[in-house]
């Protein structure tokens, strides 16, 4: 009988999670935006407290699976074997004991990973990524990740904190990331950072962003990378340059990676990069183009395979490599 595993997929903005089957199928998922449920929620009710309730709540709904265990992916830096979130930037979590919370809760084996390690584990043994030994997977979000394969097993580093391209710096002395740090790759390039930039030339230049503050609806602070890609599709031309300057940071980031591991593929995906597909090819160009010769003459920059269930198509895989 078919043992189906729980994926859970804990963003800087949004919760996903999913019933997942031995093939990688998903059998049952939600997805949940904490950004607009937190506005309507008790006052008291913590950030942490609500994943987990709503974690249980999907549990509930789907008994009639035979559960063991349950992965987490989440976007931070995690503690090796213990499972606790050390710093996550874009929750702005410190130290909390993740995996213990959740045994306690659910009663399940539980295995916490970095968000973008699961999603690289999903993306290579069943996505874009099937059959390649040596690879990278970027993913652009709120902020941005990466996950690395070498050799045909995954890369976590000395401290289990390798992959986080998105905190590589891409203007010395630049824009303050949520890390703490300044001119990060994704104080730049990943969801927040594009917001912040349009939202503060918006700002500088009512008359000329007045087209992205309306598709915003009306407000300077309700822009987003969201809000700025229905601007671009419009034709735009101050969201077009925007989204011409965030390629080109992401190229130098894809760029610097190529050069320094040599993988035979990055697969790049995100909700940024599904959002405005434009990225993709701005950073493929920019990449082959501008990347060594010899580390780039065998790459493939590919697209994701799995999409919005990256995430919990990996987490619950890897949950299952290790209880099931």
């Amino acid at each position: 009988m078919e043992r189906e595993t729980i994926g859970i997929d804990i963003g800087g903005t949004n919760l996903r999670c999913g019933v997942v089957g031995e093939d990688g199928t998903v059998k049952e998922e939600i997805f949940i935006s904490m950004d607009r449920a937190m506005e309507n929620a008790d006052k008291t009710d913590k950030q942490a407290d609500f994943i987990i309730r709503n974690i249980k709540e999907f549990l509930e709904a789907n008994k009639k699976y035979a559960v063991k265990s349950l992965g987490v992916g989440i976007a931070g830096q995690i503690e090796s074997g213990t499972g606790k979130v050390l710093f996550s930037p874009n929750l702005n979590w410190r130290n909390v004991p993740l995996k213990l919370i959740l045994e306690k809760e659910t009663g399940l084996n539980v295995h916490v990973t970095n968000d973008l390690t699961a999603i690289t584990y999903g993306e290579w043994k069943f996505g874009s990524g099937k059959g390649e030994d040596n690879l990278i997977c970027i993913f652009v979000g709120t902020g941005i990740g990466s996950g690395i394969i070498i050799n045909g097993s995954l890369y976590a580093g000395c401290s289990n904190a390798a992959g986080e391209i998105g905190h590589i710096t891409a203007v010395s002395g630049g824009r303050k990331c949520a890390c703490g740090n300044f001119g990060c790759l994704e104080a730049y390039a990943g969801g927040s950072g594009i917001a912040k930039i349009a939202q503060e030339n918006a700002v500088a230049d009512r008359t000329a962003y007045k087209n992205i503050i309306d598709d915003a609806g009306g407000k300077v602070e309700s822009i987003t990378a969201e809000t700025l890609s229905v601007s671009y599709k419009k034709g735009d031309e101050n969201a077009a340059a925007i989204v011409k300057e965030t390629g080109y940071y992401l190229s130098d980031g894809l760029k610097s990676a190529v050069n320094l591991l040599n993988p035979c593929a990055i697969i790049l995906g995100g909700g940024v990069i599904d959002g405005i597909p434009a990225l993709f090819d701005i950073c493929k160009e920019e990449t082959e183009k501008r990347a060594l010769k010899a580390a780039a003459s065998k790459l493939r920059i590919l697209k994701s395979g799995l999409g919005k269930n990256a995430g919990i198509i990996g987490s619950a895989q890897i949950a299952r490599q290790n209880f099931n």
